[in-house]
């Protein structure tokens, strides 16, 4: 086999943190509801450096031990369980331990976390050396496992766990070790290895993902659901869990990385109505903001000297999806349907101007998506032909359809968008009746199980090619069949292809050939245009980040996600 541009940094030799820790750290989808939430030079200092805690000067601009702050939240978490609750982004990641980090920036991991070595000796095998003394949080809050050490049977069970969750959204990497030849083994307290049944090159990012915590074994026996309670052994301990209200987190004071977290405490307060989350940020009952900031928001933030703004390519991209039954099962009914959305006015009026197409694969991932011009000239904006194919597949006077989005009272740009799709179809006599329910009920009950004719959402901000492109998968994101009812063999094999292609730009030919199959298909999935992110704090919070071409991104010597959090005047 080829050696790896991926994986080259691993290939055939065993790896060290030393070695990685310059590569950088993990951005998931949930870092800036976990605070890391913007990129300040002035930051500057390694997040590692030891600060005391007794009391004693530090030097001006180095992190202070101490203090508190408090993040806004527009959405409610209805559980915590990082293996179940999908709800749950951006606080189980502090409370968790995890294996390492992961830079997309460059594809490489660093670790910072329960892993100390990796030897991968072929694209099947990775072999993990894991940290001494990573402790459970101490009683009472440790639960059934304060106060013990982390290891191999722990990561086990919690691997087990996580790849046979009902709510887990993707299985095509936990099939490969679940199956076959695959499996986990731990030879002793501190090697963990995992065995694939075949090479899986997005493996290694997504055991980096926020879903893949390290919960203590003793834990998950005792407790079959964590949804409302948590025992871990991250940075900071749940003190408090009122998941439509507020989560209130204690600084762990045995973790390894001592004297860090900086913090003693981190407060999340929800409030799910847009304009009321960002004035309490604006006012300074928040210090870092939870709302959605449209680009006058962020402007507007911009001019005060008291706030940090920071604006980032954003990864997540609206999108339609079509159940292969009538009507949609008939290409024509959904090349109109693509016809007669109309993406410029989407940018116009959704993205105050400036947004990008999406295909397949959304325009950030520029090293696999297709490019702007291609995307622009194959979707056309045409009413006349679109009710031109409705007439030919037997529908003149167009018809009427339900189409379920998630309830989002915080958000109300996701509401927007669902109300201009339904306008630009209706000129096409398409009555498109809108349908809202709540987030955990629509994850659970409409989307996973796809219970919907028609569905609408913000997909969520991958980094990586594989994931977008498995919804159009015969066997969609869960391994077990699209919840479209989408099938296509030609397309499947090259999916299938690319996940385990290692030489780069062969990997980039299949992706971008896989891609010109799907938009002639106009579905299952249609995408529409995304834009930029805005991120908002106080100047008084410090947070290591820095900006890679997907956006934030930890720097090369920061810990676990809200480790490095420090404020002025602790």
């Amino acid at each position: 086999m080829a050696e790896s541009k991926y994986w080259n940094r691993f290939w055939r030799r065993r790896i060290s943190r030393r070695t990685l820790l310059g590569a950088g750290a993990v951005t998931a989808a949930g870092v800036a509801a976990a605070g890391v939430v913007g990129c300040n030079s002035d930051d500057g200092g390694s997040g590692a450096q030891t600060t005391p805690r007794d009391g004693s000067p530090v030097p001006v601009g180095s992190p202070q031990p101490g203090g508190s702050i408090t993040q806004g939240r527009l959405f409610e978490a209805g559980g915590i369980d990082p293996h179940i609750d999908l709800t749950g982004f951006g606080i189980y990641d502090l409370m968790y331990t995890y294996l390492y980090s992961w830079r997309p920036s460059v594809e490489e991991a660093v670790l910072n976390n329960f892993v100390t070595e990796m030897e991968i000796p072929d694209a099947t095998h990775f072999n993990f050396t894991l940290r001494q003394g990573v402790k459970v949080w101490p009683a009472p809050n440790g639960g059934p496992a304060a106060d013990d050490e982390l290891t191999s049977t722990d990561c086990k069970e919690s691997f087990l766990r996580r790849a046979t969750a009902l709510t887990a959204p993707d299985k095509r990497y936990p099939q490969r070790f679940l199956h076959g030849g695959g499996g986990l083994e731990t030879p002793d307290p501190f090697t963990f290895n995992i065995v694939l049944d075949r090479p899986f090159i997005p493996a290694l990012q997504d055991m980096a993902g926020g879903t893949w915590a390290i919960v203590p074994a003793k834990v998950l026996e005792a407790y079959p659901s964590l949804s409302q309670v948590a025992f871990g052994s991250g940075p900071f301990m749940m003190e408090e869990f009122r998941g439509s209200e507020r989560i209130v987190l204690k600084r762990h004071p045995n973790h390894f990385l001592n004297p860090r977290p900086w913090l003693d405490e981190y407060r999340i307060i929800v409030i799910t109505e847009g304009s009321s989350l960002l004035a309490a940020f604006r006012s300074g009952q928040h210090d870092v903001n939870g709302a959605v900031l449209t680009k006058a928001d962020a402007e507007d933030l911009a001019e005060n000297d008291d706030f940090i703004v920071d604006k980032f390519p954003s990864l997540f991209y609206p999108v339609i999806h079509m159940k292969m039954r009538p009507p949609f099962n008939e290409p024509r009914v959904r090349e109109a349907i693509d016809l007669a959305l109309d993406r410029d006015d989407f940018i116009n009026v959704i993205w105050s101007g400036e947004g990008l197409y999406n295909g397949p694969i959304q325009a950030p991932q520029v090293k696999w998506a297709l490019s702007q011009e291609e995307l622009r000239a194959f979707y056309r904006h045409d009413l006349a032909r679109a009710k031109q194919l409705l007439t030919e597949a037997g529908f003149p006077d167009g018809f009427k359809v339900k189409m379920k989005l998630p309830k989002l009272p915080g958000a109300a740009i996701v509401g927007d968008m669902a109300v201009l799709i339904k306008d630009q179809l209706s000129r096409v006599n398409i009555d498109i009746q809108l349908d809202e329910v709540e987030l955990g009920t629509y994850i659970a009950n409409v989307i996973l199980p796809g219970n919907f004719d028609m569905t609408f959402f913000p997909n969520l901000p991958y980094q990586e090619p594989d994931r977008p492109l498995s919804f159009y998968h015969s066997l969609g994101v869960t391994g077990t069949g699209n919840w479209t009812n989408y099938t296509n063999p030609e397309l499947d094999k090259l999916i299938d292809a690319q996940a385990e292609e290692f030489d780069v730009e062969k990997r980039q030919e299949i992706i971008l050939q896989a891609q010109r199959l799907i938009l002639p298909e106009h579905g299952p999935q249609l995408t529409l245009p995304g834009s930029f992110g805005y991120a908002a704090r106080w100047t008084h919070v410090h947070v290591p980040t820095v900006f890679g071409p997907l956006g934030p991104e930890l720097p090369s010597d920061a810990g676990p996600i809200g480790s490095d959090i420090w404020v002025d005047s602790a």
